[in-house]
Parts: structure tokens; sequence; C-alpha cells
């Protein structure tokens, strides 16, 4: 399924903010086993690519808590050495400001994550200004 989740992951997330709530929960539930069932880099990266940058708060809140759970799943010293550390730093700045509360707690439960690891804290006072840390 590598091949094909970043068409998937479009198509699901566009279903979360364009379908009634019990349709939402369920396309969340499936955006959860698709992440489950592929390679956490090529999740990871669909989630940035479709999810983060969305402009529909319901598609950022669900990209934010499925980044959440899997960076808690993965292990913040394990992604420490991949080469999306750099992204996923400035994914989390991203998130931990964003206007929807949920999101941005997503986000900010992020980066206090990511501040536990002298690679990423380098790399979040590189990305995101200290006033915002």
């Amino acid at each position: 399924m590598d091949s094909e989740v970043d068409e998937v992951a479009r198509v699901l997330l566009q279903m979360v903010w364009n379908s009634p709530e019990f349709v939402q929960k369920a396309v969340t539930q499936t955006l959860g086993i698709m992440v489950a069932n592929v390679t956490p880099a090529r999740a990871m990266t669909a989630l940035m690519d479709r999810g983060v940058k969305s402009r529909h708060v319901q598609v950022r809140k669900c990209a934010a808590e499925l980044l959440l759970s899997m960076m808690e799943k993965i292990g913040v010293t394990k992604l420490a050495d991949t080469p999306r550390a750099e992204r996923l730093t400035h994914t989390a700045g991203e998130l931990a400001q964003d206007s929807d509360k949920d999101t941005r707690h997503c986000g900010q439960e992020m980066v206090k994550m990511l501040l536990n690891h002298q690679k990423f804290k380098r790399l979040l006072e590189q990305s995101v200004s200290t006033r915002d840390l």
C-alpha cells in the first residue's frame, strides 16, 4: 500500500471536511489504520503534504492527531535519525500555532516531545522563534 499512500491520504483527508460527522469518524479511523499499516516515513510525508497544509480545520486536526500518535509510537530518538527530522520539527511548530485549539494542542504536545531531544531542540530553535517556543 506504500505506493498509494499519497493518493489514499488525499481522498480520505478530503472526506474529513466534506462529509457528515459519522463519515468523518469512519474516515479518521480508516486513516489511522492506513498509518499503522504503511511505513512511518510514507505516512508522515503524506500527512505533512496533504493534511497539515490544508485550509480546513478538520483536516489539519486529523493530520495533527495522527502525527502525534505516530510520534508517541515511534519515539523521538528514532525520529531524530530520519531525513524528515527537520521537516517534522517545522510542521510541529506550525501546528503549535494553529488557529484551532485541538490542532494547536496536538502541535504543542509534539513540540514538548521534541524539546526533550537535543537535535530536535536545536532544530526547533532554528525554525520557530524563541518567543513562540
